[in-house]
């Protein structure tokens, strides 16, 4: 599916629309900039100083004895030279990064947006409020090496993705939907939200309604079937006091392929350094094992972690398990949740289901088809408003 969603640079932003004029940077944090752009030169300093003999020289790794000799599986200088290339590529994209910007000024009626790409001129984008659709939600999930983290954007939507303004960002969901609904009653717009019956639209006087008190407005009485399948993908189990929905494992799923071949790669890369160890110090080679080793760990723990939803008769817990142990992840009671939603993330092409109140935000099913995520969205729905 194609949606022309506008790319902000931040994972820390706030415009102040409380003190007018108001004016903020959307740009790359430098606490992302600037450990990237050290590991960069650590890596291109560690290459030029290997090779030039600094660590590979047999006179440093064994004495003084230069008569040593050794055949290298894989050639030192085509190592080095990768690790010098890989370190420039890291800064050189890094710098480019941070010339992008977009400055925001804000007067209380009029707010103005100057955008600047890595390339090119500046571009002036100015609009009323009024000319503004709504204030939006989006969750985006950012890859941070084998884990991911969730990115909360709260944005001024416009038709044109180029003239969409950002309002907020943050990597945490404390008060997200606070600061959500804050804006939209501030600027007296409706609240938008993306899911798989498109944009959704709240205004504000139903902005602190609950959903069993939305059910009418919304017309959501009836709309789970209960003899409606679901596909072999998930597990519903019922007791006497709660239901459980799990997600069965999917092997093969994009995901794990992605994790699968992050394992091949760390394993095949220590296979040919260990081919190739008498190139190396201990010091560098402890490093890089342990170094690779947590990465394989971490896949395969992401790889076969399984979620589950468990149904209580006054709440909804979201839990994660990994192997024999199992961790409480969010919780929220059913008479705070404002909305259960199939909600869609630009990065990756895929949906998932999102319970929201306005203290937190559980977020499930990132790896199940539509249909199913639609089928859970309908469930919760039925036993959220018909419950007491």
């Amino acid at each position: 599916m194609n949606r022309n969603i506008p790319h902000h640079y931040s994972y820390n932003y706030k415009l102040d629309i409380d003190k007018l004029p108001s004016k903020e940077s959307d740009r790359i944090n430098l606490r992302i900039l600037l450990p990237g752009i050290f590991l960069g030169l650590i890596l291109v300093l560690l290459g030029v100083f290997e090779l030039t003999n600094g660590l590979s020289s047999p006179q440093m790794l064994f004495g003084t004895d230069a008569s040593y000799t050794y055949n290298s599986f894989l050639s030192p200088i085509v190592f080095d030279i990768f690790i010098i290339v890989l370190g420039i590529g890291i800064i050189t994209s890094l710098i480019l990064s941070n010339l992008r910007y977009k400055k925001i000024f804000f007067d209380g009626n009029t707010i103005t947006m100057i955008k600047r790409n890595s390339f090119g001129k500046k571009d002036i984008y100015k609009n009323k409020i009024h000319d503004f659709l709504g204030v939006m939600l989006r969750i985006e999930f950012v890859q941070c090496g084998f884990m991911t983290k969730n990115r909360y954007i709260v944005e001024l939507h416009n038709k044109s993705c180029e003239r969409t303004i950002p309002l907020y960002i943050s990597t945490s969901e404390k008060d997200i939907r606070k600061i959500w609904v804050d804006y939209a009653k501030k600027l007296n717009l409706p609240t938008l939200l993306y899911t798989d019956e498109g944009i959704l639209k709240r205004d504000v006087p139903d902005l602190e309604k609950s959903l069993r008190e939305m059910a009418d407005i919304w017309d959501l009485y009836g709309k789970f079937n209960p003899a409606s399948k679901h596909s072999s993908r998930i597990s519903v189990k019922e007791t006497s006091d709660k239901t459980i929905i799990k997600l069965r494992k999917v092997l093969w799923d994009g995901y794990n392929i992605l994790g699968a071949l992050s394992i091949f790669i760390l394993a095949l890369t220590m296979f040919i350094v260990s081919m190739n160890h008498q190139g190396f110090s201990l010091e560098f080679l402890v490093a890089f094992y342990s170094i690779c080793s947590l990465g394989i760990v971490s896949a395969i723990f992401i790889m076969f972690r399984k979620e589950k939803l468990v149904l209580k008769k006054d709440k909804i817990v979201n839990t994660h398990k990994y192997f024999l142990f199992s961790t409480k992840h969010d919780e929220i009671f059913k008479k705070d949740i404002k909305g259960v939603y199939v909600t869609f993330n630009p990065a990756t092409e895929r949906y998932f289901v999102t319970i929201t109140s306005s203290e937190r935000n559980i977020i499930f099913g990132k790896k199940l088809p539509i249909a199913d995520l639609k089928w859970i969205k309908n469930f919760l729905v039925e036993q959220i408003i018909t419950s007491e």
